[in-house]
């Protein structure tokens, strides 16, 4: 098992290795046409979610930032993947629809398969109280569907649409993805299963913080409404 999981991370590198390689090797004046990135001697700059990026462009090492912190690391397999692609692929002069497509629906696939089977996973440790709250502070706007529903932009230019659905007697929580339309002629439809990934690990990880942060509060390391009371 341990050697199968090895061969594994050797293909995650191999692949995110041939992303950087391919990078490199466009014009990077016509990505930042393109795209209108801001950009300097060293770097391109892109939002990704709520996070802010750079692409080092003779090295192709992507690193990001949460606010006006310190850039650290952000080479993760679905962060590497996801970026170059929509560098790269995006095509010139695309147009957003206004029409939202699921997953399935984008790719004309029947079913989603184990990404479908990890969204059900993710939705049970999901709080859909404070899910508005974080979904918020990432940018994102409430829509109709969903409870609840928000439009997040992954990119300034891709647009997703976010439905956490409660749990009920019949059926358990879930969480659903729609697209726009036009997807795929920014990011290829696999690419589509990388950046729903790291959506997700998002999410989680700011809603962990979030509770952490209520602890803290609640166990003194902040006043609670009852302390300011007495």
């Amino acid at each position: 098992m341990g050697h199968l999981r090895g061969n594994y991370m050797n293909n995650y590198e191999i692949q995110a290795e041939n992303a950087k390689k391919l990078f490199l090797g466009y014009d990077q004046e016509e990505i930042i046409r393109k795209l209108r990135l801001e950009h300097d001697e060293d770097y391109l700059y892109l939002p990704f979610l709520d996070l802010q990026y750079r692409v080092h462009r003779r090295t192709a090492a992507v690193e990001r930032r949460e606010g006006t912190g310190a850039y650290e690391d952000g080479g993760s397999f679905n962060e590497v993947l996801t970026i170059f692609d929509a560098l790269c692929w995006s095509k010139e002069g695309v147009q957003l629809s206004g029409e939202w497509r699921s997953t399935a629906a984008l790719g004309n696939q029947v079913h989603g398969g184990s990404l479908f089977q990890g969204f059900r996973e993710q939705a049970v440790r999901m709080d859909p109280e404070r899910l508005p709250v974080v979904l918020e502070a990432m940018g994102g706007l409430r829509m109709p569907k969903g409870e609840p529903g928000y439009r997040l932009m992954a990119f300034p230019f891709l647009p997703v649409y976010f439905q956490y659905w409660r749990s009920d007697e019949e059926f358990p929580a879930q969480i659903n993805l729609f697209w726009d339309k036009n997807t795929t002629d920014i990011i290829h439809y696999e690419t589509v299963y990388y950046l729903s990934g790291f959506l997700m690990e998002r999410i989680i990880a700011l809603l962990d913080r979030d509770r952490r942060e209520h602890t803290e509060r609640e166990n003194g390391y902040g006043f609670t409404e009852a302390a300011r009371r007495d």
